[in-house]
């Protein structure tokens, strides 16, 4: 017997090697090698795959870098208008009380004001502000022994107060502000230094 591709001698004719040339004793044909081993198509997706996860992450970094400093802004502004809505409801209070007595009351913090407006004209008086700093009360000016104005205030996000005497607040009033740390006072029925516009 002899291959069928070379004719040298062989023991059995079969799909084995033949020992000279390599191929089927039999004449069968042989698979064409694939060039490269597949590793190339192997490699594509794994580029694919690495240059995709990188696009993700750019994207999720964009978005962060938008979002936090909004959200973050936004925390402060509600911070800011639920000081604001507590400055005015300790004053609708303190205003009835005047109503009642002739005067505001005297009272030099929010802690000596709080037992003579609760529970009376409020159910419980908020005393501290959205950051978590006391709330400023002061009787500002008396006349006859009477108490005739009356100063709320927060110290912002800072929690530090501008001017150290409340009727500083009263002799030159701030308006409108853009920044957090800027003080919130309300005095005499209206706020004298309340945010406006974008707050940073």
């Amino acid at each position: 017997m002899y291959c069928a591709w070379c004719g040298a001698p062989v023991t059995t004719v079969s799909y084995a090697p033949c020992q000279r040339c390599g191929r089927p004793t039999n004449g069968a044909q042989t698979a064409a090698p694939v060039s490269g081993g597949g590793g190339g198509s192997t490699a594509a997706i794994v580029i694919a795959l690495v240059v995709g996860g990188l696009v993700v992450v750019a994207i999720i970094g964009i978005l962060a870098a938008i979002a936090i400093p909004n959200l973050l802004t936004a925390m402060q502004r509600s911070k800011q208008k639920r000081t604001m809505a507590d400055l005015r409801t300790v004053a609708t209070s303190v205003e009835a009380y005047a109503a009642d007595n002739n005067g505001y009351p005297q009272a030099t913090s929010i802690e000596a004001l709080v037992p003579l407006i609760e529970p009376k004209y409020i159910k419980t008086v908020p005393r501290i502000d959205g950051w978590g700093h006391p709330l400023m009360y002061s009787c500002y000016q008396q006349q006859e022994g009477r108490c005739t104005g009356y100063l709320l205030g927060s110290g912002g996000k800072d929690m530090t107060f501008e001017h150290s005497e409340p009727h500083e607040y009263i002799d030159a009033p701030a308006g409108a502000t853009t920044n957090f740390n800027c003080d919130l006072i309300y005095a005499d029925g209206k706020f004298i230094e309340y945010p406006e516009g974008v707050q940073h």
